[in-house]
């Protein structure tokens, strides 16, 4: 009896983890020996609203499930013709949403690995912010590379930070514009609303 109930609890906890947790990416991919720091994201869904396409992306902070939601404006054309900027920047281009203790925990781990102090958590109404359309070709939301820089408000300064969508392997990398943006970031990520 023992056996069987053991056997059962067994299979249970098998089955029971999330099948997509498991081939999540490691969210620091690289840590280069400039000093940037870019993080991974794994896209795990996709949702599409008239005007934005939704993707939830989540990625692992060693063993914790850290994400949010990115959404990406519908229909962009490319923002480099014939080697001239035409349509590079996007009012309201992206936009994070947090999805909760994911995203607290998303932030937590960008405070420690830029080596700042902060308790904050994920601010939770949506943060929307003008882009840098940097592709050369219109956006494929089903494959392809393409690249944006966005612009994060805050009250001291306008932090960068480069959003970069691989809809070929599912993954969004959040790219460091540069080191002195730090402290901007986490701030516009965690400013009270």
């Amino acid at each position: 009896m023992k056996k069987n109930l053991l056997s059962l609890i067994t299979i249970f906890l098998l089955f029971s983890c999330k099948p997509s947790e498991k081939d999540l990416t490691q969210i620091v991919i690289k840590k280069a020996d400039d000093g940037f720091i870019d993080l991974m994201l794994n896209i795990v869904s996709k949702k599409e609203t008239d005007s934005t396409v939704i993707f939830k992306a989540q990625g692992l902070d060693h063993t914790d499930t850290v994400g949010l939601e990115i959404s990406l404006k519908k229909n962009i054309k490319a923002g480099i013709v014939n080697g001239e900027m035409k349509n590079t920047f996007l009012a309201n281009g992206i936009s994070f949403q947090s999805t909760g203790k994911e995203s607290d925990r998303l932030v937590t781990a960008l405070t420690k690995l830029y080596n700042l102090k902060s308790k904050n958590k994920m601010r939770t109404d949506k943060m929307t912010f003008e882009v840098a359309n940097l592709n050369e070709t219109d956006v494929d939301y089903n494959s392809g590379q393409y690249r944006f820089k966005a612009f994060l408000p805050t009250d001291d300064d306008i932090p960068e930070l480069f959003v970069n969508f691989d809809f070929t392997n599912k993954l969004i990398a959040l790219n460091e514009k540069d080191p002195e943006y730090r402290t901007g970031v986490i701030s516009y990520l965690t400013k009270k609303q």
